[in-house]
């Protein structure tokens, strides 16, 4: 997935992402420029539905503009144990950010 987006200082754009917890897998920030933007991810709350063992669940991505400038985030989904292997997904995401 590729993605270009514009927020304001102090603004907050979200995105779901599926999540392969149950198969191992993690969402991992490869790339931010963290003096622009701040990411944060939480999985949603599964407690609410009875969900299957090894079911899929959905990772909140929040990002926030710190300061006016460009970010280029990358999410990838992987098996942090696997170093030599090969993504499972990819999300980018380019960040323009703007004066209040």
């Amino acid at each position: 997935m590729e993605k270009k987006i514009t927020l304001k200082v102090n603004e907050v754009f979200q995105l779901q992402l599926d999540s392969l917890g149950g198969a191992g897998y993690s969402w991992v920030v490869t790339e931010n420029n963290e003096t622009v933007t701040s990411i944060t991810m939480t999985t949603e709350d599964a407690g609410a539905k009875k969900q299957p063992p090894g079911a899929a669940v959905k990772l909140k991505v929040t990002i926030r503009g710190l300061k006016p400038g460009n970010s280029q985030i990358t999410l990838v989904q992987k098996r942090i144990w696997e170093t030599d292997e090969a993504p499972a997904d990819t999300c980018r995401i380019t960040v323009t950010v703007t004066g209040k």
